[in-house]
């Protein structure tokens, strides 16, 4: 549009666009970039905020990922008759050595059966995780990819 109206013809317009098209594409990876800066900023390490991230990249439709906070269970222990400590154990539950305190995990990512590639799911968590923190994946379908004898 700053063109002399005298010079608007259509091969100088296409000039024009085919001269300014690298700049065009550039300012949109900028952009694009720019956004995708801006959405992991407004993502935390907080339950709410991951799970935002985790459903956004991998279920976008039914949004069933969801971060289970890690288990803390105190062991019980049988004491022998020396020591003089109460035999009644109450009920117990069998757990796996995870569960407990110090030995497990600090939260766990329910994927609801979500097909996704594991380490694609292990890099976003680890991405938005707070440092020193464990987590397990389960219930997450995982892409079998193809290797060069799968195609012969």
């Amino acid at each position: 549009m700053l063109l002399p109206t005298f010079l608007r013809k259509s091969k100088i317009i296409a000039f024009l666009q085919s001269a300014i098209a690298p700049v065009v594409h550039i300012h949109d990876e900028f952009n694009q970039l720019r956004l995708d800066d801006h959405y992991k900023l407004d993502h935390t390490w907080q339950k709410c905020y991951m799970e935002a991230a985790l459903n956004d990249m991998f279920d976008l439709d039914e949004r069933k990922i969801r971060i289970i906070e890690g288990d803390r269970y105190e062991r019980n222990y049988i004491y022998t008759h020396a020591e003089q400590k109460p035999k009644y154990l109450g009920t117990l539950f069998l757990r796996r050595a995870e569960d407990y305190s110090d030995t497990g995990y600090d939260f766990t990512v329910d994927m609801a059966n979500v097909t996704a590639n594991q380490y694609d799911v292990v890099a976003l968590v680890n991405f938005y995780k707070l440092e020193g923190t464990r987590f397990n994946i389960i219930n997450l379908r995982i892409i079998q990819k193809l290797t060069l004898t799968d195609t012969l």
